[in-house]
C-alpha cells in the first residue's frame, strides 16, 4: 500500500514538471516571436507602415468604412474685426461632397453655431478661439477638426485711394466725373467712406464710397477722402480736380503770339529804317552781302558736318523737334493727362465676401489689370474712356497713365522752356556784359559786383526761393530759370569786348564821330555774336537739366508734361521698389541724350566760329 503511493506521488511531479517545462517552451516561443517581429520592423522602417504614396495605413485601418474625415484649414492670425472666412473640406468614400453636413461651434461671448462648408465670421473680441468643425455624412459617420483663429489688436491704418488727379475741360462735356473709393483697402474690414471738398463757396461731404459730381466751373478743387475701418482707425488722401477755362486764342497760343510779334516789330523797325536810309528795300549792295554770307554759310555748314559729334547731335536735335511738332499724330494716347485717357486698375472681386481677393500665399491684392503695368505689345483688353484699346508699349505709370505718350509729349516742354529761357538768359548777360565791357569804369565795377552777386548765389536754392513767392506755373519755370543762368554769359561777353574795344577799327569808327550806340551794334556785337551763339546752345542743355531738377523737387507745374515731373512721380509711387524700370528709363533717358546732344552741338560750333579753335 504504501509503494503504491509513493509511486502515485511521483507520477504526479513528474507531471508537473512536464507543464512547467511546456509553459516555458510558450512562453520563449512568444518571446522569439515578438523580437523576430521587431527586428523585422526596425530592418523595414516605416515602409510597412505607409504605403506607396505615404498614404496613412495604420489611420486608414482605424477608419470605419464609409466614415468622413474631415478638414477645417491651417490657423489664422488675424486683427480685430476682420470678417474671417472658415473653408472646411472634406473625404468620404461614399458620398459625394454636396451630402455631407458642415457645422462649425465655438465660444466667443457665448456658444456660437455656423453651418455651411465656407463661413463667414467677424470677430469683435481679443484672444484665441478654438473652432472645431463637425462633418457628417448621410449614414450619421461623423469626423471633427479644429482650428484656432488668433484674434489680435489692429493697429494697421487703411490704405485710402481716392483715384489720380483729374483735369477737366469746362465745356467739353467731361465735367460730370465719378469718384470711385473703392479701392481702397485695410486688413481687416473697411467701415465708412467720406468724401469732402468745397466748390462753389459751398461745402459738400459724401459718406459713401462712390458718387458722380458736376465741377462745371473753372477752378482747382482739393478733394479730401477719409476712410474709416471697423477698429476705428482712420487715414485721409487728396486728389486734385482742375478744370481749365474754355480756351480762347490767346491762351492757346499766347507764347507764339509773344514771340511772332517780337519778331514782327523788330523786323518792321528795321525796314522802316532802311527805307529812310537806302530808299529802297533792296540794294546792289544788299544782294552782294547776301551771295557772300550764302556763301559762308555754305563753308561753315561744310566745316560743321565734318564734326562727326557735333552733326550725330544735330540729328538727334532734329529728332527731338520733330517728335515734340508732331506728338498728338505719334502718342498712343491723345492728351495723356486726361482721366479719360488713364488705364484703369481692374481688381479681382471675391463673389463670397464682395471684397478685393488676396493671394492664398503672399496675401497680395490680386488685379486683372494692375498699374504700374509692364510694356506689352499687345492692346491692353480693356476700353479707357474714349472707348480704346490702348497698346502700352513702354508700359503704365502708378496713375495708369501710358508712359510712352507721356514720354512724346514731354520733349514739347523741355524744348519750350530750353529755348525760351535761354533766350531770356542770353538777353541779360549780353547786354550786362556788353555795357560792363564797353562802357567801364564805374558802369563795370557795379554791373560785374550784381553779377558777382548771382554767381556766388547757388543756383538751386535761389530758383526755389523765387518759385515760391512766383507760384509753380509753368511760366514762371521759365523765367526763372532765365532770370537765374545769366551770370556766365555775362561773364563771357565782357571779356571779349574788352578785347574787341581795343581794336583799331573801333578807334577809327571813334574818330569819324561813330555814336557809343553805333559802334556796339556795327562793329562789337557782330564779332561778339558768334561765341553768344555758340553759349547759347550749350545754355540750352542747362536750362533742360534745370526744369528737369525743378520738376523732380515737386516746384513744376503739375498740369504740364515733362519728363522731370514723370520722375518725380515715379520716386514718389516708389518705381524704384515696385521694380517698374520703364517709368524711370524713358524720361531719364530722354533727358540724357536731349542734354548731351545739345551739348554736342554747342562744342561743334564753338571749333566752327572761333577760327583758333577751328580744326584745319
Amino acid at each position: 500500500m504504501m509503494v503504491k503511493i509513493g509511486n502515485s506521488m511521483n507520477r504526479r511531479t513528474i507531471d508537473g514538471c512536464r507543464a512547467t517545462q511546456t509553459e516555458n517552451r510558450a512562453a520563449v516561443v512568444i518571446l522569439f516571436s515578438v523580437f523576430l517581429l521587431a527586428s523585422i520592423a526596425m530592418v523595414a522602417g516605416p515602409g510597412l507602415l505607409t504605403g506607396p504614396v505615404g498614404n496613412d495605413r495604420v489611420a486608414s485601418s482605424l477608419q470605419v468604412p464609409g466614415e468622413p474625415v474631415a478638414d477645417a484649414g491651417v490657423d489664422q492670425t488675424v486683427p480685430q474685426h476682420k470678417n474671417v472666412t472658415l473653408t472646411g473640406t472634406a473625404a468620404d468614400s461614399d458620398d459625394v461632397l454636396a451630402n455631407l453636413a458642415f457645422t462649425w461651434t465655438f465660444t466667443d461671448g457665448g456658444p456660437r453655431i455656423l453651418v455651411g462648408q465656407t463661413v463667414h465670421y467677424v470677430f469683435d473680441n481679443l484672444g484665441p478661439f478654438v473652432i472645431m468643425l463637425n462633418v457628417t455624412d448621410p449614414a450619421d459617420h461623423y469626423s471633427t477638426d479644429n482650428v484656432t483663429i488668433t484674434v489680435e489688436e489692429d493697429t494697421e491704418l487703411p490704405v485710402p485711394v481716392p483715384g489720380v488727379d483729374r483735369i477737366l475741360q469746362q465745356g467739353a462735356n467731361n465735367t460730370l466725373i465719378t469718384l470711385n473709393a473703392s479701392a481702397s483697402t485695410d486688413n481687416a474690414q473697411i467701415a465708412s467712406y467720406s468724401w469732402e471738398f468745397r466748390y462753389d463757396k459751398q461745402d459738400y461731404t459724401y459718406n459713401q464710397a462712390i458718387f458722380q459730381f458736376n465741377f462745371s466751373k473753372p477752378g482747382k478743387y482739393e478733394i479730401t477722402l477719409t476712410v474709416v475701418d471697423t477698429s476705428g482707425l482712420s487715414d485721409s488722401r487728396t486728389l486734385n480736380v482742375t478744370v481749365e477755362a474754355e480756351p480762347t486764342f490767346w491762351t492757346e497760343h499766347w507764347l507764339g503770339i509773344i514771340v511772332w510779334s517780337g519778331i514782327a516789330i523788330i523786323a518792321v523797325v528795321y525796314l522802316v529804317k532802311k527805307l529812310r536810309r537806302d530808299h529802297e528795300l533792296v540794294t546792289d549792295a544788299d544782294k552782294e552781302k547776301a551771295r557772300l554770307q550764302w556763301k559762308n554759310a555754305k563753308k561753315t555748314w561744310k566745316i560743321f558736318r565734318s564734326n562727326r559729334l557735333g552733326f550725330t547731335g544735330f540729328i538727334i536735335l532734329i529728332i527731338f523737334v520733330l517728335m515734340a511738332v508732331f506728338a498728338p499724330y505719334i502718342a498712343t494716347v491723345q492728351d495723356p493727362l486726361k482721366s479719360s485717357n488713364v488705364e484703369q486698375e481692374r481688381p479681382i472681386i471675391d463673389p463670397d465676401t464682395g471684397e478685393q481677393a488676396l493671394d492664398p500665399i503672399t496675401g497680395e491684392r490680386l488685379f486683372l489689370w494692375r498699374n504700374p503695368h509692364a510694356p506689352t505689345w499687345d492692346p491692353s483688353p480693356f476700353p479707357i474712356g474714349t472707348g480704346e484699346h490702348v497698346r502700352h508699349i513702354m508700359g503704365t505709370d502708378g496713375f495708369g497713365r501710358d508712359v510712352y505718350s507721356l514720354t512724346i509729349y514731354g520733349a514739347r516742354a523741355s524744348l519750350e522752356v530750353g529755348l525760351i529761357a535761354t533766350l531770356i538768359s542770353v538777353a541779360l548777360g549780353a547786354s550786362m556784359g556788353l555795357a560792363a565791357g564797353y562802357f567801364g569804369r564805374i558802369t563795370d565795377e557795379v554791373l560785374m559786383r550784381i553779377t558777382d552777386f548771382f554767381l556766388v548765389l547757388p543756383w538751386f536754392p535761389l530758383m526755389i526761393v523765387i518759385m515760391a513767392i512766383l507760384g509753380r506755373e509753368f511760366v514762371w519755370v521759365i523765367v526763372v530759370i532765365g532770370i537765374t543762368s545769366w551770370p556766365s554769359t555775362a561773364r563771357i561777353v565782357r571779356s571779349q569786348v574788352l578785347s574787341i574795344k581795343e581794336r583799331q577799327f573801333v578807334e577809327r569808327a571813334k574818330c569819324v564821330g561813330a555814336g557809343d550806340a553805333h559802334i556796339i551794334a556795327s562793329h562789337i556785337m557782330p564779332n561778339v555774336l558768334p561765341l553768344i551763339f555758340a553759349n547759347t546752345v550749350l545754355l540750352i542743355s542747362l536750362a533742360i537739366f534745370s526744369e528737369a531738377f525743378l520738376d523732380f523737387f515737386g516746384l513744376g507745374d503739375p498740369d504740364v508734361i515733362s519728363w522731370g515731373m514723370m520722375l518725380e512721380e515715379a520716386y514718389d509711387q516708389g518705381a524704384f521698389n515696385l521694380g517698374a524700370w520703364w517709368w524711370i528709363l524713358l524720361p531719364g533717358a530722354a533727358i540724357v541724350i536731349m542734354v548731351l546732344s545739345f551739348s554736342l552741338v554747342g562744342y561743334a560750333l564753338d571749333d566752327v566760329l572761333n577760327p583758333k579753335l577751328r580744326r584745319r
